[in-house]
Parts: structure tokens; sequence; C-alpha cells
């Protein structure tokens, strides 16, 4: 009996002084444990870079502003300014999409390149005529030789020479009570080419509007189905949608637009919907950088052109009278790729460089284009601000990624 009782009460020693050692352990300081904060995974103000974009708002009366900024492939800055919506005091969001206008000749580009690649198509094939993509299909009158010389990249390089109506007036906002197949057969018999093709630079908007409706006898799909399932899916872009012409079609998320000077009242007065190819995309800041991303030839992100694919799609038409920074949907200046876009209410813009920086930057107001002494001081302005942007104050962003 004395040694069940002397076992008994060793054993609770036992136990008494193993759950004091584990208070004890737990309670004092651990010489091993690591000193350094967990990183942050959202973003904070940056009172600089609001700063530049807060003061080009203010100079130029625009409503609203939607900014997406990355650093090596990381989206180290997303932010909305002012307000989508005036009348109803909205603010402008990340999640708040916007027309992008020109920028979605980039897309269209992207497409054609998406084809080239997978060998479905040639840069160098010729669109009209008995040989041509589109064969005869659209218009009753006979094509010309110049109509039949036109190659895909004629089109993406804006070297066609063309498909102007009297005065040199871009075809495409013509007769906009058409649809797509009833303007075509109607441009065909009414515009002209009035340079042979290849000869020099001309930008023409008609020339993307075409390129869309090649990518679907190519790939037997919708253009907004193609770019769907070939990449914008694939790369997790969810708000790219295309734009309907009346306020009341507006998609959900997506801002008003305001126009100024002689755009003004112009902002739901166009067929967008014709304009799918060339300037009808509708999208947020944060899925066009990622896009962007997903095309520069960098290596922070996986790109969906390959190397060759890539160095066709930058590649210029020649020296003046042709482009030599006019690519296939896509403009270099220098170390940089870029595009801008330019409806009335809105203006877009993306740009690279090749210290890592990228950023995506979209306006629901616009200055009066149809004013050169207005308009080209504020293209210069933006322009100015997204170099600014991506060449200085780069050590302010936290190490965060928000894609």
């Amino acid at each position: 009996m004395k040694s069940q009782s002397l076992t008994k009460t060793l054993f609770r020693s036992i136990v008494f002084f193993g759950i004091l050692s584990i208070y004890f352990w737990s309670c004092s300081p651990k010489e091993d444990a690591d000193p350094t904060p967990a990183k942050p995974v959202t973003q904070v103000d940056i009172p600089v870079i609001d700063g530049k974009i807060e003061a080009f708002l203010a100079s130029y009366k625009i409503p609203g502003a939607s900014l997406a900024i990355s650093k090596n492939g990381k989206l180290v800055y997303k932010k909305g300014y002012g307000k989508a919506d005036v009348e109803g005091n909205v603010d402008m969001t990340t999640n708040h999409r916007m027309r992008v206008a020109s920028v979605s000749k980039t897309f269209t580009g992207v497409a054609i390149m998406r084809l080239v690649q997978a060998g479905k198509l040639s840069l160098e094939d010729k669109v009209f005529g008995a040989d041509g993509i589109l064969g005869t299909t659209y218009g009753k009158k006979a094509y010309n030789d110049r109509v039949k010389s036109v190659t895909v990249k004629n089109l993406l390089q804006m070297t066609t020479g063309g498909w102007v109506l009297p005065n040199d007036r871009d075809a495409i906002d013509s007769n906009p009570a058409m649809n797509n197949t009833a303007f075509f057969n109607w441009m065909m018999d009414n515009a002209v080419l009035k340079y042979n093709p290849g000869s020099q630079y001309w930008y023409i908007n008609t020339n993307y509007f075409i390129a869309a409706r090649i990518v679907e006898k190519v790939s037997g799909k919708s253009f907004y189905q193609f770019m769907l399932d070939d990449f914008l899916t694939p790369l997790g872009i969810k708000s790219a949608v295309y734009g309907k012409s009346a306020m009341t079609n507006l998609h959900p998320d997506e801002t008003k637009y305001y126009g100024q000077g002689g755009t003004k009242g112009y902002e739901y007065n166009l067929n967008i919907e014709r304009r799918d190819g060339d300037g009808g995309l509708v999208i947020n800041a944060s899925d066009l950088l990622k896009f962007v991303l997903a095309i520069d030839g960098n290596p922070s992100r996986p790109d969906i052109l390959d190397a060759s694919t890539f160095q066709k799609f930058i590649e210029g038409s020649g020296p003046a009278p042709l482009n030599p920074n006019f690519g296939n949907g896509i403009l270099k200046w220098n170390t940089r790729y870029l595009f801008y876009g330019a409806l009335p209410g809105t203006r877009s813009s993306y740009m690279t460089e090749n210290n890592g920086m990228a950023v995506a930057l979209i306006f629901n107001g616009n200055a009066d284009y149809t004013n050169n002494s207005v308009y080209n001081p504020f293209a210069q302005a933006h322009q100015a601000l997204l170099v600014d942007l991506i060449t200085k104050d780069l050590n302010v962003y936290l190490d965060i990624d928000q894609f």
C-alpha cells in the first residue's frame, strides 16, 4: 500500500511540474521568434501619388479617374478618384469600369496575333478578293487593285491608305443606324483608299473594325467571344465588356461620361457597338493593367505572346511616310510601350517602362478634342503624368500584389 501511495505522489508531482514548466515556457520571451512583422496585404494611401492625380483632375475639370500601378509585375497601387457619377454623387472606386476608346485596338491587335501564333493566320494574308480572308462577301461593287492588295498587317499598322469619304472623313461613324453587316457593305461601296496600301501611315479607325471581322471569320466566333475564350478568361480578366450606346444601357459598375466643349452632348450619341474593334471596350484599370503585363515582353509575369510573335506585334511599318513606332496594335516610344484612347467623355491610357513599372489610367471625362488649342496641352499633360508615375517616386509602394 505504501508503494502505491508513493507512486501516486510521484506521478502527481511530475504532472504538476510539467504543467508549471509549460506555463513558464509559454509566457517567457522566445529567443528564436521572428521579430519581422507580417507584410501588409492591403495598400495604404500614398499622398505623393494621390496628389498628382488629384491635381490633374482639378486642372482639367475631369470628374473622376481610376488608377492601377504595377512594379515588377505586382499590382502595388490601385485607387479611384473623384466621381463616377456626378449627378448621383457616386464616388469612383477601383471596381468602376469605363470605356477605353482606342486602347481597344491593343486588344484587337492581340486577338489577331494570337491567331497568328496559332498558325491560323499570317500578317501578310490578303483580306479581300478571291484569295482574301473575307473574300468578296461585302459590298456589291467589284474591288479595285488597291482593295485587293490590303493585308492584315496594313490594317493593324494603319497603312491601308484610307477607307475615307469626301473631305477625308473616316467612314467608321457614317450611317449609325446600320448594323455591322449593313455598314460593312455600304462602306466597301462608298469609302475609298486614297493611297496604295503599304505606302504611308494614316490613322483610320475603320481598319480595326475590319480587323475584328477577320477575327470572327477565322475563329468562327463573335469577336468578343473569341477574346473571352482565348485570353480574357484565362488571364482572370472579369470586367471587360463591350459598350452600349445609350446611357440607359450602361453596364453594372460602369461610370457616366462627361465631355467638354464640342464633344459635350455626344457621349451617348454614337454607335459604339460598331466601334468594337477600334474603340468599344469597357474595362476597369486593374484588369487593363493585368492585360498589358501579359503582352509586354517582360518576364515578371507570363506573357500570352511567345517571343517571335511579340516581335511581330511591336514591329512598326517603317520610316516616314510610314511609322516605325506604330506596331500591330501597340505604340513604342523609346523604351516604353503605350496606347491612348479618346471618345466624348473618356480618355484612357497605359504605359510601361523597362524599369519594371507600368500604369493604367482611365478618366470618365475628356478635354475638347475638336479644339486643338485646348486638347493638345491636355494630351501632353496626360502623357507627362504617365511618365512621372513610372519614373519617379518609385520607392513609395508597399511590397504587395493585389492582382
